[in-house]
């Protein structure tokens, strides 16, 4: 019974994703790890997320040992920097909802960040990065792309999934900067 229910609710997902999340899986523009699905538009370069994406802020993660192993996979990096993100801000936030992954989608430019938001909210986009609760997803572009802005956004994420009633607008931003803040330390 709790298979299905999972099932539909993946199915539901999909429906609900706006097509350049559609489109990149089914072109193979996805990267899968144990927290996250990261998608990217086509021109999009994994190089340049990997250099945008700057992990040097704990000991729990180690790009050395990725430099020791030159055959490693681009998207095997991106995909363990993602998750380390994530199990960051979990620990920032001391809050672990069960199961939950996030599904991230990577525009080359903020045309197609714009025009994403404009058929998910039917207004124009004034925003850098956004996430949406209703198909789990974070939206960016590669030149917005950091760690801390990843952390704000898997931050509102994970609030969304830990609690029952959510908490007000203004106090899930605090707890989303607060874990961009302190993701460094």
């Amino acid at each position: 019974m709790g298979r299905k229910i999972v099932f539909f609710l993946f199915m539901m997902s999909l429906m609900l994703a706006p097509a350049g999340i559609l489109h990149a899986q089914e072109e193979g523009r996805y990267v899968s790890g144990r927290f996250c699905s990261v998608f990217y538009e086509e021109g999009v370069s994994l190089r340049e997320v990997n250099r945008r994406v700057n992990l040097r802020f704990s000991d729990f993660y180690s790009p050395r040992a990725y430099r020791e192993k030159a055959d490693l996979p681009m998207d095997h990096i991106l995909s363990e920097k993602f998750d380390a993100i994530f199990a960051r801000v979990e620990d920032i936030l001391d809050m672990y909802p069960s199961k939950v992954r996030v599904n991230i989608m990577i525009y080359k430019d903020r045309k197609g960040l714009d025009a994403a938001y404009e058929e998910i909210f039917n207004e124009p986009n004034t925003a850098v990065s956004f996430y949406v609760y209703k198909t789990n997803t974070i939206y960016t572009t590669v030149k917005a792309m950091t760690e801390g802005i990843l952390a704000h956004e898997m931050a509102h994420c994970i609030i969304d999934h830990y609690f029952v009633i959510l908490p007000p607008r203004k106090i899930q931003e605090m707890l989303a900067v607060y874990a961009d803040i302190h993701l460094k330390n």
